[in-house]
This record gives structure tokens, sequence and C-alpha cells, in this order.
């Protein structure tokens, strides 16, 4: 069995998790639109993942 699935959505969570630290981090908060980002921006990796946009 491939642990490449798990490794992609582990991936996808941890850029969710990335965009709000990096923000809050950076500017020193970080609000419900930032949160909501990185959920949005880590369901598309989760989505589409490595294989969009086609190469």
């Amino acid at each position: 069995m491939s642990s490449l699935p798990l490794v992609h959505t582990a991936i996808s969570i941890l850029i969710g998790v990335a965009v709000p630290v990096a923000v809050y981090v950076v500017s020193g908060n970080a609000g419900v639109e930032v949160i909501v980002l990185g959920a949005v921006v880590g369901s598309a990796y989760w989505f589409w993942g490595p294989s969009w946009p086609p190469v």
C-alpha cells in the first residue's frame, strides 16, 4: 500500500495551517478571513494537488 495519499493529505493540512501562522508571525494578528484563506488554499491543494495546472 502506498503512503502517497497520506503524505498528500498531510501536506494540504500543513498548507492550511501555515498560511494563518505566517500571517500571524508577519503582522501580529490573524483574522477569520486569513484562517478561511488558509483553509481554501489547503483544500485546493488537496483537491487539485500537484496535477494542476497540467504541464
